[in-house]
C-alpha cells in the first residue's frame, strides 16, 4: 500500500471497527483471517498476521532415499562392530562390588 489512505470509521459495541474492503485487499486479509495490531501511544498499526509455518524448514531439507539410508545404517553398524571389538580386547578391572559375593 503506497498510497496512503484516510479512513474515519465509528467504532461500534464491544470495541468493534469494520475494516473497509480496500484496506482488507491492501493488507491481503480475508475474513477468518488474524491482523496484527501494534499501539504506539494513541497511534495504531494494523499488519497481516503471518505465522511462521513450523514445518516450513523441514520441508526444504532433502529427505535422504533408501539407499542413503541403507547406506548410513551399514555404516554404523560396521563403526560399533569395531568399536565393540576395540572394548572386547581392553583389560577391565573388576572392583569388589563386581564380585557376587561383595553383596552377601
Amino acid at each position: 500500500m503506497n498510497e496512503s489512505h484516510v479512513h474515519v470509521m465509528e467504532v461500534g459495541e464491544g470495541g468493534r471497527i469494520h475494516l473497509p474492503k480496500d484496506v482488507m485487499k491492501a493488507l491481503g486479509v480475508a475474513p477468518g483471517n488474524q491482523i496484527r495490531i501494534e499501539v504506539r501511544g494513541d497511534l495504531i498499526s494494523i499488519s497481516r498476521h503471518q505465522v511462521r509455518d513450523p514445518f516450513a524448514e523441514a520441508a526444504k531439507k532433502k529427505t535422504p532415499g533408501l539407499k542413503e539410508l541403507l547406506a548410513q545404517q551399514e555404516a554404523r553398524r560396521k563403526e560399533a562392530a569395531q568399536e565393540f571389538d576395540k572394548r572386547i580386547q581392553e583389560k577391565h578391572e573388576v572392583r569388589p562390588e563386581d564380585r557376587e559375593d561383595f553383596w552377601r
